[in-house]
This record gives structure tokens, C-alpha cells and sequence, in this order.
């Protein structure tokens, strides 16, 4: 934004504006206003896919925008339909930018990046933590760092203490922790970390700990198939500093049982959603699992 509109400028040349709260002709209207205190202003229409039934209303003014304005057209998980005129009209005469999801492995990158803003320096352990609670959500992610940016002076060295502290999810008691006990084939430890968890089932989803859990011994069996260790962080996309976690797994566990565990995952990804569950309480569910995984 900073790019377009000066920070001392954004009260007046900034217009956020919201699909669901607003129309195409209020659009047009803010759009084609004169900056008052920098040479362009900037509108942004978050959610604009709530515009989609009325989103060819634009296409005059997008034919023929006010050449000191930058409109943005902000859609979120979905994409603007080719077939509509708005969206020739903007191929035409601006920019369609299809932005992907990150993957999982791109994530960890993504967050040392913005840490880099407030010149902080992530514990790997840390930014596992954000992963395992927020998943790839970059949204999620980036509220949680800001708010790490308010409590934690510039220059601090992130660490899963802060991760607890600040954002309130356990260093101890969590889907990271759990695919590590798993990996050591520690039954007690991972049956302590499910009790607690699920007493926690909005902080800790089981949907959300079965890909965590998953995604570790998929890596685990693409390390089994690796020409030289030496290539495992490039290989499975991880950071030089938790290739000793798969070192770990690969001597409790061979390929065949690495297999036998993905397939019992899969087994849970479905009962987690009711299929052949039984009704089973979650904390009985989760201890059914780390038992089938253990004893593989």
C-alpha cells in the first residue's frame, strides 16, 4: 500500500471498502475522486467475490479508469469468472493477479520474511508452533504476528515460550509435539498429549493434528527414499534443523511401517468425519489412533 499511498497520506487517499457492505455504483463513485493529499489514491474492495452477481456493472469505469486512482478488486477463495466482462476489461487495461496458496514448506520462509519488518529472529520451534496451530492461513498467520510485534520489543529472538505466552498455544501440548512422541514411538508421551488436546478441541481440530501428523511421516517416507541424508531439507522442503527428527523416526520406523502408519491415517481422517466412528468420544478416538500408530 505504501508503494501507492504515503503513510502520512492514508487518511485521506486510503478507501477500504467491503463486497458484502457495498455496491458497484459506490465503487465507481469513491474511484473516481481526486486524491487530496498525494499525486493517486488507493481503493481497495476486500471480499469483492460478494460482487460478483453485479461485478459487469463496473465494466464502464473499467474501461475507462481514473488514471489517479488504483482500484483493487481484493476476491478470497474464489477467482474473478474469465467470462464476465469486468474481468476483460481488467486483463485490458490493468492487472489480474491469480495469487496461489503457499505450500506448506513455503511457509516457513514466508514468516521469516515478515519477521524480518520488526528485525525478529524465529526459533525453528516457533514457527513449527505457528504452522501446527494456523496451518498455511498467511491471514491467520500474519494477525498473529502482529500481535507478537506489540508485545515483543524489535529485535527479539522468537521462541515457542512467546508462541505460548502471547498467542496461547501450548509449547508442550500440540500436534508439532505430537508427530515428534509418535515419531519416537513414545506411547506414553503421545497419550499425554491427546488428553490434552482433547480437551481442547477447538484449539487443537482433529482434522487439523491428523495432516500434521500425516505430513511428518509422508516426509518420513520420502526419507526412507533418499539417496544421501545429506538431501533430506531440500528434499522434503524442511529446515536443516528438524532433519533429526526424521533420522529419529526412520530407525523406529522401516518404509513398510511408514506405509502401514499413512494408511491408518487415513483410516482416522475418515472417522474424524464420521465414517465408521461409532460414536467414539475424541480423547478414546485419538488414543485409538497413536496406539495403531505405535504398534505398526
Amino acid at each position: 500500500m505504501t508503494s501507492v499511498v504515503d503513510e502520512s497520506a492514508r487518511d485521506f487517499d486510503l478507501t477500504v471498502l467491503y463486497g458484502k457492505e457495498t455496491t458497484a455504483d459506490q465503487i465507481i463513485e469513491a474511484a473516481k475522486r481526486f486524491p487530496m493529499m498525494g499525486q493517486q489514491q488507493l481503493i481497495v474492495v476486500r471480499e469483492a467475490q460478494y460482487l460478483e452477481r453485479n461485478i459487469d456493472q463496473l465494466e464502464p469505469y473499467l474501461k475507462h479508469p481514473q488514471s489517479q486512482t488504483v482500484l483493487a478488486l481484493c476476491y478470497k477463495h474464489k477467482k474473478l469468472d474469465k467470462r464476465k466482462k469486468a474481468y476483460k476489461a481488467i486483463a485490458a487495461s490493468g492487472i489480474v493477479l491469480d495469487a496461489q496458496p503457499l505450500y506448506e514448506n513455503q511457509v516457513s520462509s514466508w514468516i521469516e520474511q515478515q519477521g524480518k519488518k520488526h528485525s525478529f529472529r524465529f526459533h525453528p520451534h516457533a514457527i513449527a508452533l505457528l504452522i501446527a496451530f494456523l496451518g498455511t492461513d498467511l491471514g491467520k498467520i500474519s494477525k498473529e504476528l502482529e500481535k507478537l510485534s506489540v508485545n515483543i520489543p524489535e529485535g527479539s529472538d522468537v521462541t515457542p515460550d512467546h508462541i505460548e505466552k502471547y498467542i496461547g498455544y501450548s509449547k508442550e501440548f500440540n500436534s508439532f509435539e505430537l508427530q515428534n512422541a509418535l515419531g519416537q514411538r513414545n506411547l506414553a508421551h503421545s497419550y499425554r498429549i491427546v488428553q490434552y488436546m482433547a480437551g481442547n478441541p477447538t484449539q487443537h481440530p482433529f482434522p487439523l493434528t491428523i495432516t500434521v501428523v500425516f505430513n511428518f511421516f509422508q516426509k518420513l517416507f520420502m526419507y526412507h527414499g533418499l539417496k544421501s541424508p545429506a538431501d533430506a531439507p531440500k528434499i522434503l522442503g524442511v529446515s536443516p534443523f528438524f532433519v533429526k527428527d526424521y533420522q529419529i523416526a526412520a530407525q523406529k520406523y522401516s518404509m513398510k511401517q511408514t506405509a502401514s502408519v499413512l494408511g491408518i491415517l487415513k483410516e482416522f481422517d475418515l472417522k474424524s468425519k464420521g465414517v465408521g466412528a461409532q460414536n467414539l468420544p475424541l480423547e478414546e478416538l485419538m488414543k485409538e489412533m497413536i496406539l495403531k500408530i505405535v504398534s505398526a
